[in-house]
């Protein structure tokens, strides 16, 4: 069931992160819906559906953006499994843990996603840039909207698997 809501959601949000927001530009950086939904699905479930859902949402990243399709996937989904080995109910108890998840994460995926460009694809990388004006900001924009993204989720996550309680 959870494909069936991530696979139409992970298509929207490659082509909202494709054609509009790189016109949200700012110094450089620009959000990363596609990970800010895996990273919040990876924190919500503890049954590695977001390994699926990184998996889909890469494959649609790479075909729209014009990496080599497989990269972002080749990412995305250890970064999904990593952070889903942790207890899925304590952000609620915790607000730190999205946050600090989060920039771990982040710059994980911005790391491995330039090393992968360099080393699998052969493009050359100028890495003081990429680092102070692609990833410091994009980081910025998507501790931003870790929370709402979190929130909206939890929401459909929480219908999709009530709680069982034992008698």
């Amino acid at each position: 069931m959870s494909l069936q809501l991530g696979a139409p959601l992970m298509l929207l949000a490659a082509i909202l992160q494709a054609t509009v927001l790189p016109r949200l530009r700012i110094f450089g950086g620009q959000p990363d819906l596609v990970l800010l939904i895996v990273l919040a699905w990876a924190v919500l479930d503890h049954d590695r559906e977001a390994m699926a859902w990184a998996f889909v949402g890469g494959f649609w990243l790479d075909l729209f953006s014009g990496v080599p399709v497989g990269i972002s996937s080749l990412i995305l989904v250890p970064i999904a499994y990593l952070v889903g080995l942790t207890e899925a109910g304590v952000y609620r108890t915790n607000i730190i843990l999205p946050l600090a998840l989060g920039i771990v994460g982040i710059l994980a995926y911005h790391l491995m996603f330039v090393l992968a460009l360099r080393f699998l694809a052969g493009m050359p990388v100028a890495w003081s840039d990429v680092f102070f004006y692609v990833t410091l900001p994009s980081v910025f924009f998507d501790l931003v909207l870790i929370y709402p993204v979190l929130s909206l989720l939890r929401g459909w996550y929480n219908r999709m698997h009530p709680r069982q309680v034992k008698i």
